[in-house]
């Protein structure tokens, strides 16, 4: 009879016999099923896999926002083009500070290359520390704290 493991969640991670996922709510973002797990790494720091990239493209959304808010401004003669660059100007912001903000996350070495797994703003480390302890007790992960 095969030992039942306890689905471990922490935050909005979730480990199980099946594998580990990142949720958000009930609805799962990322899942890497168990068999492609090869290593997991904790980290804290800048989790958007390529910043530079996302930066690079905030910056010219976040143009395109500011020259649609000036024109709003100096030329009130038609509105909905003037507030969709408004709005891609929000999404540029959006990309930048998500680019730049610093969370834990797990970076999961698979057979075939990496995924990371980014816990939200309200993790403790301390609970963090009790998560990854239980997962390398119940599910012999080699999982790696490098914070």
């Amino acid at each position: 009879m095969a030992e039942e493991k306890p689905i471990l969640r922490c935050d909005n991670i979730l480990v199980s016999t099946r594998g580990i996922a990142e949720t958000v709510g009930k609805k799962v973002v990322i899942f890497v099923p168990s068999e492609e797990v090869e290593r997991i790494t904790l980290h804290f720091g800048r989790s958007d896999y390529r910043p530079i990239v996302s930066i690079s493209i905030g910056i010219v959304l976040t143009l395109v926002g500011v020259f649609g808010l000036v024109e709003f401004f100096a030329a009130p003669r038609g509105y909905r083009y003037e507030l969709a660059m408004v709005a891609f100007g929000l999404i540029g912001c959006s990309l930048i500070f998500d680019a730049l903000k610093k969370r834990y996350f797990f970076e999961v070495l698979k057979k075939k290359g990496t995924c990371r797994l980014v816990f939200s703003k309200h993790v403790q480390k301390n609970d963090l520390q009790e998560f990854c302890q239980k997962v390398r007790t119940f599910y012999k992960y080699d999982l790696t704290d490098v914070t």
